[in-house]
């Protein structure tokens, strides 16, 4: 029975371990959730702690060359974004209008180069002397051939 003993240790070793990975990756899963949570607050109050800056700023409150040029850049970035969002909204109202005034026409492209040469004809054949006419073309062929060599006949 040694050899089912250790098959069994062995998979329920594999049990262990499996089990072990998923409640890992369980734990990991549920901080990384929290930390990100923890960003999202952060960047929340950070964006809250900039606008109310922003407020005082703006009141006079506060007297700071730093947060006075951070605001310039600010509003510069809030005038493109505007202008941005016009524009998009000026692209998604465009509608396809179709011409009215002309013929719709295909273009076909037209080569510029030269034409290719063909490869020189062969000369035909020469007729046999002695041998059989052509019903056809009336070419002198060999005794022996099937086919007619100029029109391409059965020879009969």
């Amino acid at each position: 029975m040694g050899f089912l003993d250790e098959l069994s240790r062995k998979i329920a070793e594999g049990v262990d371990r499996a089990r072990f990975e998923a409640e890992k990756f369980q734990r990991v899963t549920a901080i990384q959730g929290e930390i990100s949570h923890l960003r999202r607050q952060l960047d929340a109050k950070r964006l809250e702690c900039g606008d109310r800056a922003i407020e005082l700023l703006k009141a006079g409150a506060i007297q700071s060359p730093t947060l006075a040029a951070l605001l310039r850049e600010i509003e510069a970035l809030q005038a493109r974004l505007t202008l941005k969002e016009e524009e998009l909204r000026h692209v998604q109202g465009l509608a396809f209008t179709e011409p009215t005034s002309a013929p719709r026409t295909q273009h076909v492209p037209v080569s510029v180069e030269p034409p290719r040469s063909l490869p020189p004809t062969p000369p035909p054949p020469q007729p046999v002397a002695g041998g059989k006419t052509c019903a056809s073309c009336g070419f002198q062929m060999p005794q022996t051939a099937v086919f007619c060599p100029n029109c391409g006949l059965r020879a009969g």
